[in-house]
C-alpha cells in the first residue's frame, strides 16, 4: 500500500467509524481512539516494532487530509463535508491537482522527495523527512548552499511538499498533493478523457465497445469496417474507438482481451486497409477498471481509406469498399463526400 492509498483508506475509516458512533461524527475522534479502532481490537501492535510506525503512518495520513480541507483543523479528528464527498471518488481532486504546472527545478526537487520519503508495511505507510544533505547529495546542487531552500520553500507553499527550515538546515516529506502530482497525472487526465467522450458517447469520431475480439473473418471485417469510418469522416479532434462499455448502458462493462494487443491489431489493418490506416493502441487504468483506447490517426495525404481485401461471411465488406460516419452509424459515403473525400487527399497530396 502506498500513501496515497493509505490516506484514502484513513479517510474512509474516519467515515466508517463516524457511521457507527453518533459521539464522533458529532465532535470527532482523537488519535488514539481512532489507532485502536484502525487496530480492531488488538492493540498488541502498539507494543512491537512497527507499532510507533503504524501510529506515525496514522499522523501523517490525518494531517495531509487536514491540509487538504478533508478532515477538519482540530485535535479532535472529523471529516468535512469535503472529504465526505471525495471519499467514494479522488478523482476530482486529483484532476485539480495535476492541473498546476511545475517549473523543472521543482519537478527534481520533488520526484527526489517523493522517491525518499515515503515508506510502506504491509497495509500501512507513512513519511519520514529527507535532511538536506542528503538532497543536495541527490540533486548535486553544491554550487549555491541557497537554491536548494528557495525551491523548497515554494514547494512546502504549495502544498507539495511538508518542511521543516530550522538553523541547522531543512527536512523534507512527501505530502498527499505532491505524490498525487507525480503518480497519478496520466491516470487522472486519462480518467477524465474517458468520462468526457462517455457522457457524449459515440458520435462522428468517437466509437465505443464493450468487446473488441478479432478472431473470426466477420469479427475482422467488423473491426475494419469501423476503424475506415473514423479514418475517412471529415471530423474536428482525436478519433477514437473505446473498448469496455455497455453500448446500451453506456457503464463500465470491464477490461479488453489481453491477446488483442497493438501488434495484433497493426497486422490486421496492414493486410486488409489501403492506405494503410496507423493508428495507437493502449490498455490504462480507468476508475472502474482497464479500457482499451485506440487511437486512429488520420493522415490527408492518404484518403480515401479502403478495405484492401475482401473479408467475412454475414459481415462481408468487399476490396475498394469504403466507410464513413453519420453520427454513430457507419455507412459507405455518398457521391458528394466521396467527391469531397477525394479531392481532400488530393489537396493535401499535391501540398506535400
Amino acid at each position: 500500500m502506498n500513501f496515497i492509498e493509505w490516506c484514502d483508506l484513513i479517510l474512509i475509516k474516519l467515515i466508517e467509524l463516524s457511521q457507527k458512533d453518533s459521539t464522533v461524527r458529532s465532535i470527532g475522534v482523537n488519535h488514539w481512539q481512532f489507532t485502536e479502532f484502525m487496530l480492531e481490537g488488538e492493540p498488541t501492535i502498539l507494543k512491537e516494532d512497527n507499532g510507533s510506525t503504524f501510529h506515525k503512518g496514522i499522523v501523517d495520513a490525518v494531517t495531509n487530509l487536514q491540509d487538504l480541507g478533508l478532515v477538519e483543523q482540530d485535535s479532535q479528528w472529523k471529516v468535512t463535508r469535503t472529504g465526505r464527498t471525495l471519499a467514494t471518488d479522488m478523482l476530482p481532486l486529483w484532476w485539480n491537482i495535476c492541473q498546476e504546472k511545475l517549473e523543472p527545478e521543482h519537478q527534481q526537487l520533488l520526484h527526489v522527495v517523493n522517491r525518499l520519503s515515503p515508506h510502506s508495511e504491509d497495509g500501512y505507510a507513512w513519511v519520514e523527512g529527507i535532511a538536506e544533505k542528503v538532497l543536495t547529495a541527490e540533486l548535486g546542487w553544491f554550487a549555491d548552499p541557497l537554491h536548494l531552500e528557495s525551491v523548497a520553500k515554494d514547494l512546502e507553499q504549495w502544498g507539495y511538499v511538508s518542511g521543516l527550515f530550522v538553523f541547522g538546515g531543512i527536512k523534507l516529506a512527501a505530502t498527499y498533493r505532491g505524490l498525487v502530482w507525480e503518480m497519478k497525472q496520466g491516470y487522472t487526465l486519462m480518467s477524465r478523457l474517458i468520462d468526457d467522450l462517455v457522457a457524449e458517447w459515440e458520435t462522428t469520431s468517437v466509437d465505443f465497445k464493450r468487446e473488441l475480439r478479432v478472431d473470426t473473418a466477420d469479427e475482422k471485417a467488423e473491426f475494419i469496417k469501423d476503424v475506415l469510418s473514423l479514418v475517412n469522416t471529415k471530423a474536428s479532434g482525436q478519433r477514437w474507438m473505446i473498448i469496455g462499455f455497455n453500448n446500451a448502458s453506456h457503464a463500465y462493462y470491464g477490461p479488453p482481451d489481453p491477446g488483442v494487443n497493438h501488434n495484433r491489431i497493426e497486422q490486421i489493418l496492414s493486410m486488409y486497409t489501403t492506405p494503410y490506416v496507423e493508428v495507437r493502441y493502449e490498455v490504462v487504468d480507468y476508475r472502474d477498471g482497464r479500457v482499451g483506447m485506440l487511437e486512429v490517426l488520420r493522415d490527408p495525404k492518404k484518403l480515401p481509406c479502403s478495405v484492401a481485401k475482401s473479408i467475412g461471411d454475414r459481415k462481408r465488406i468487399e476490396q475498394g469498399d469504403i466507410f464513413v460516419r453519420h453520427g454513430s452509424q457507419v455507412e459507405k459515403p455518398t457521391t458528394l463526400e466521396l467527391q469531397a473525400l477525394q479531392d481532400e487527399g488530393d489537396q493535401a497530396r499535391l501540398a506535400a
